[in-house]
């Protein structure tokens, strides 16, 4: 493949990762990555599955520092997030069991220091090779861009 042509792949498969980036943080700004407190709410019960595996909805509202009515309000937030699935006990089907989805595994293993799991499919030799490509290019295209980008206050990046 001519350099031409491999530059122009490069820059395709860049604009299409930055393109998945900017929607997969669109889509779980309001998920994962907003359970700042652990010890209440939506990010307690999610803890609280995490823990166990699988949990019955009753000992979860019993774990719960809440009335019965809005804990089951929560879990059915979370299960319309996708965060949670709720399915009959094989053993008594009158007993609801709530289990961590994929993305709920995700919601609960986020610490307070952002952590992108994304990144868990590189290796840290890996990210150190893209964190060198990564500035090497900012340093090249910065000086070209006539406005500093903001950050996500809106304040400019010095």
């Amino acid at each position: 493949m001519d350099e031409k042509k491999l530059n122009l792949e490069l820059t395709q498969k860049y604009m299409k990762l930055n393109s998945l980036f900017m929607q997969f943080f669109r889509e779980n700004t309001r998920g994962p990555f907003k359970f700042e407190n652990r010890n209440r709410g939506q990010g307690q019960i999610l803890s609280i599955i995490r823990e166990h595996g699988k949990i019955s909805q009753k000992d979860l509202v019993n774990q719960l520092d809440m009335r019965p009515q809005s804990a089951s309000e929560m879990i059915r937030k979370l299960e319309k997030k996708e965060y949670i699935t709720r399915e009959k006990s094989e053993k008594d089907k009158r007993v609801m069991e709530i289990y961590l989805t994929s993305r709920g595994k995700m919601a609960a293993q986020q610490s307070d220091d952002f952590q992108p799991v994304i990144l868990e499919a590189l290796t840290s030799e890996e990210k150190a090779q893209f964190d060198h490509i990564m500035t090497k290019l900012i340093n090249e295209i910065e000086p070209q861009v006539k406005h500093r980008p903001r950050d996500r206050w809106g304040n400019r990046n010095n």
